[in-house]
């Protein structure tokens, strides 16, 4: 090995080890045609997994799959172009469970953005066409999150019944179901937004995915009404002769 030279700094008297710029990009780029992959409830083994892979992104060159012991995994495709395709051609399913896709970047936190931050599709239906421009949409889509993408069909406005983005929205928080508009003549109107999927978030365990079951509040019991008791008569009948 090669003798390295090793930068330490010391911040209110704390040693700190200074990395290489050139070298932290140089790993950086590897990773750039990244996704994180997480299944919401039970991480499929690696085997399903990479089976999933193969079978449903075949249109793209042959992607390599890690898995990590947080429970999601990173797929690493081939260009830029394949983890596009494979990221705007959503939402998919796994064994009837959502899969969420996310690009991956140096900063990402599993433990952090899985917990609240989710990439979701949503439609903006009936939307005006003079605002289907790339920075119209994303002010839109800015009142629910952080706007990501816009679907192919949107940009290339092949399909005009309704806008579609790729938003990042934090699913702890309640999502408007209208946005006000105002466009530059000054007139208003009311967009509508539908979300195509959310995952259920449980308030109590700060985790998606689940929802804990609440146990209802025992139902005090009635007491059982009494009949009305009746005074046994006996009648004589005549049956005809002895």
């Amino acid at each position: 090995m090669e003798k390295m030279e090793i930068a330490m700094l010391v911040i209110n008297g704390q040693m700190m080890m200074q990395l290489e710029e050139k070298e932290v990009q140089e790993e950086e780029q590897k990773w750039k045609c990244a996704l994180i992959a997480y299944v919401i409830g039970e991480c499929p083994g690696y085997n399903t997994m990479k089976r999933y892979i193969m079978m449903n992104w075949s249109s793209v060159s042959k992607a390599e799959v890690f898995l990590h012991e947080d429970g999601y995994y990173l797929i690493k495709f081939q260009k830029i172009s394949d983890m596009n395709e494979i990221l705007f051609s959503g939402p998919y399913t796994i064994n009837n469970r959502p899969i969420i896709l996310k690009q991956w970047c140096p900063e990402f936190d599993f433990g952090n953005e899985f917990l609240t931050e989710i990439p979701l599709w949503v439609n903006f239906p009936k939307l005006p066409l003079n605002c289907w421009g790339v920075g119209s949409l994303s002010r839109i889509a800015s009142a629910i999150g952080v706007p990501l993408f816009a679907d192919e069909c949107t940009t290339k406005q092949t399909r005009i019944s309704y806008a579609r983005m790729l938003v990042e929205v934090n699913v702890t928080k309640a999502i408007p179901q209208k946005i006000a508009v105002v466009d530059p003549t000054g007139k208003t109107f009311m967009q509508d937004v539908v979300l195509e999927w959310r995952p259920q978030y449980c308030d109590k365990c700060q985790k998606i995915g689940h929802l804990c079951q609440v146990e209802p509040e025992p139902k005090e019991e009635m007491p059982k009404r009494r009949r009305p008791w009746k005074k046994a008569t006996q009648t004589w009948q005549y049956k005809g002769p002895i």
